[in-house]
């Protein structure tokens, strides 16, 4: 009887100090660094080694961009950390802010992601959707192409904003965006773009290009490889 009391003070206080674990805002989270801040974003660095685990707090709605293969479990606060879900290079999911959400790394290898927070409420999905006639919320993942082996740009409408899987071929552009759109330029592959007065612009995978407003320039893919990146472009509407 005296151990089972035991085993039952030991399984409560563990139980209490999961139940205390602090909600942190990313910004104070020690898994996620910033990298960038501005009045319409702010985006993360999300780096979770094995068997570690983060709840962070989500005061807006966000764009999560996956950096390799993986699987990782996730919940909402107050749920059961069970749930594992799978995926690949490359994935780029919205999500809107409300209770706090968890993760946990279980596999070998570190997981990785970039974290895009809208600072807006009008990047959202819901609205007039064409398909179904009427008023409501949209998907919120991007699609996966066709053909990976092509050149693709699929696109996710947010609202004021969208975000695009985008992959170019060698030789293909990138055209310049409409007047007084911001960008946000993920690499999920290694990149060599060519820009103005044929300036060479070198990335690595998560490794965030702020291209700011109005890019009157086109990029080319100077690689002879296909240079594939999640786009994040926010045009303000007019009232």
């Amino acid at each position: 009887m005296r151990t089972l009391l035991v085993l039952l003070a030991v399984v409560s206080a563990g139980a209490a100090a999961f139940a205390q674990t602090p909600v942190a805002d990313m910004a104070s989270e020690p898994h996620h660094r910033l990298l960038l801040s501005n009045d319409k974003v702010r985006v993360f660095e999300v780096i979770l080694p094995p068997s570690e685990r983060y709840l962070v707090r989500h005061d807006h709605n966000f764009l999560v961009v996956t950096l390799q293969d993986c699987e990782m479990v996730m919940w909402v606060e107050g749920e059961s950390e069970i749930l594992s879900f799978r995926f690949r290079q490359g994935d780029a999911r919205f999500f809107y802010g409300g209770p706090p959400r968890g993760a946990r790394n279980d596999q070998t290898a570190t997981y990785r992601n970039i974290t895009v927070e809208f600072l807006s409420d009008k990047v959202t999905t819901y609205g007039y959707q064409p398909g179904l006639g009427n008023w409501q919320y949209g998907g919120t993942v991007v699609n996966l192409p066709v053909d990976p082996a092509k050149a693709f740009h699929d696109t996710l409408h947010l609202g004021e904003a969208a975000a695009s899987d985008v992959q170019l071929l060698p030789k293909d552009i990138l055209p310049a965006p409409p007047k007084g759109t911001f960008e946000l330029l993920i690499p999920t592959s290694s990149l060599d773009f060519i820009t103005q007065s044929d300036l060479h612009v070198r990335k690595s995978p998560g490794e965030v290009w702020a291209l700011g407003t109005d890019r009157k320039y086109d990029l080319v893919n100077a690689d002879a490889s296909p240079a594939r990146f999640v786009l994040v472009e926010i045009t303000p509407r007019q009232n």
